[in-house]
């Protein structure tokens, strides 16, 4: 091969390793991926303040209240056969027996609607919560669908560690996930608005 034809073969040689390398660079950026979007919301303040579940959240309180109130009352009632018991003689034993007899139908009537009530308020808690939650979800997928949102994250940049106790810093640092995060990533006041919205609007 002349040299002029060997210098145009090395030429043409390096200009097609070049033309490769730009098409796999190219290739390269091609799959990149995209900058991700994040934003935070507050889950607490949004379940505290959504029209939604006000009237049911008022209503799970009454209930709890309702059922409190029957604990209390038996236990002034306990309170009065005790006070009542003190005034019986020690030689009257009929009548000590009788009255403390009282009392511990009282407490075995206490200890047994305190489970019931516990229970039952923490299945109409959780039901509840369980709806709120479903709401919420559901609300930030489509806030997230409309401001083209990738990732919606639980703000727990509220939660604190504790400064005296290690267990507690050990458990909260096992669920906490956000060290930081810019105010400008939190859409709370925007999912809110939107949940409460769609409510109002029947939807």
């Amino acid at each position: 091969m002349k040299p002029i034809a060997r210098t145009f073969a090395a030429a043409a040689g390096v200009a097609f390793l070049a033309a490769c390398a730009a098409a796999l660079g190219a290739g390269v950026a091609t799959h990149r991926a995209a900058p991700t979007s994040i934003a935070l919301v507050d889950i607490d303040r949004i379940s505290a303040e959504m029209e939604e579940f006000k009237v049911p959240s008022e209503t799970f309180q009454a209930k709890v209240n309702t059922r409190l109130e029957d604990l209390r009352s038996i236990q002034t009632r306990m309170t009065s056969l005790s006070a009542e018991l003190d005034l019986i003689p020690a030689t009257d034993q009929d009548a000590r027996i009788a009255k403390n007899t009282q009392i511990i139908v009282l407490d075995s009537e206490f200890k047994t609607k305190q489970q019931i009530y516990e229970s039952a308020s923490g299945l109409d808690q959780a039901q509840l919560f369980k709806k709120m939650f479903d709401r919420i979800e559901a609300g930030a997928a489509k806030l997230a669908a409309r401001d083209g949102i990738d990732i919606m994250l639980v703000d727990d940049r509220v939660f604190m560690l504790s400064e005296t106790n290690f267990a507690a810093q050990n458990s909260a640092l096992e669920s906490k996930k956000i060290l930081f995060a810019g105010e400008a990533v939190d859409l709370t006041d925007e999912l809110l608005t939107m949940l409460n919205n769609d409510f109002n609007a029947g939807k």
